[in-house]
């Protein structure tokens, strides 16, 4: 491993499966460990796409975005990527995989990006179900390594359409994780 994983999160850094869900309060490194993991497969998988979004574009750059730079940083990395602090990309400039950090207020505004091979939506409390699942449109195609959604957010009210569609449905197949500051 690249980086050095937090004990408790080695089994999220290893899944494979389609839908991670990663929730937990603050402190509790999901973020952290979740750009870990997507900063490792930037770093030895080839061609990939991911997009990194919120709801406001605006709170990526003060949040996921630094933490990216960060991490790069701290693991003396940056002779392997290319940051655009404009446009919000990351490019490994080795292997061509990509960091696409956007807004997600419209998700229609998706449909004409293709090749997408991940997506991490950070605080995906403040989505709505329907653009959740547009953005599981988004990610199809034959590619050479597992296609995957993260979902990372704070603890949130059990009237909120994560806990029935994730938490509360037999039919799901999202592997949950909780985490804790300790």
């Amino acid at each position: 491993m690249i980086f050095q994983v937090n004990k408790s999160h080695q089994d999220f850094f290893l899944d494979t499966r389609r839908w991670i869900v990663n929730y937990g309060g603050a402190g509790s490194a999901k973020s952290y460990s979740t750009a870990q993991k997507i900063l490792t497969r930037i770093l030895t998988e080839e061609n990939h796409d991911f997009i990194i979004g919120r709801k406001v574009s605006k709170t990526l750059r003060l949040s996921v975005f630094k933490l990216f730079n960060t991490l790069i940083s701290k693991a003396n990395l940056h002779s392997q990527f290319k940051i655009n602090k404009t446009d919000m990309t990351i490019t490994n400039t080795r292997n061509k995989s990509n960091l696409h950090f956007l807004g997600l207020d419209d998700p229609e505004k998706l449909k004409s990006i293709d090749g997408i091979t991940g997506i991490w939506v950070e605080e995906a409390s403040e989505m709505e179900q329907k653009d959740i699942l547009e953005l599981n449109r988004r990610l199809r195609g034959e590619t050479k390594y597992y296609k995957q959604i993260i979902l990372t957010f704070n603890p949130i009210s059990h009237l909120h359409w994560l806990k029935a569609h994730f938490f509360d449905n037999p039919a799901s197949k999202a592997h949950i994780y909780k985490t804790t500051y300790l």
